[in-house]
């Protein structure tokens, strides 16, 4: 007793053997494609993770001395300085500042730091008009001076004419 049909068996067979491994080869690329495009994914991520982690730590010891500078400006204007302590103040704000734009200079991305040379060119424009205003008050307190050296001339001189006959 042979099977009628074996011709039909064997074909569908090998039909279904094709399907299953064509099936199996294409699931299996799949895998293998999703897992390598996986392991990329993670190694860039931690790339980028552990850049932005620089870039966080530069941008916070910038603003640390971005604040530091804010406060050596606030009291080179609030307090009261000679001549020579006024330059020796703006002379270690600017050596900060060039010092900072020199960092950020070197920086591979400097995209990220546009805010802070922003920030120190305005440091920059004030240090400059507070330079300014420092040389007009002390001009205007020589003035002062002068014109009260004047006065107090003018009023002996006007009190001698009164006392002479």
């Amino acid at each position: 007793m042979e099977a009628e049909n074996k011709i039909a068996r064997l074909k569908a067979k090998l039909r279904f053997t094709l399907v299953f491994a064509i099936t199996l080869i294409v699931t299996t690329t799949g895998g293998i494609v999703t897992i390598v495009t996986a392991q990329k994914g993670i190694s860039l991520l931690e790339s980028k993770k552990a850049e932005y982690d620089n870039v966080f730590k530069k941008q916070a010891e910038l603003n640390f001395q971005i604040e530091e500078l804010f406060r050596d400006l606030n009291n080179l204007k609030t307090k009261r300085r000679n001549s020579s302590e006024h330059k020796h103040m703006q002379k270690l704000i600017t050596k900060k500042r060039l010092l900072m734009e020199n960092d950020i200079a070197m920086q591979a991305d400097k995209s990220k730091y546009e805010v802070y040379k922003a920030m120190l060119e305005q440091i920059r424009v004030i240090q400059s008009s507070m330079d300014d205003l420092d040389r007009e008050s002390k001009k205007r307190e020589s003035n002062m001076e002068q014109l009260e050296k004047c006065r107090i001339k003018y009023q002996e001189l006007t009190k001698n004419k009164l006392t002479k006959p």
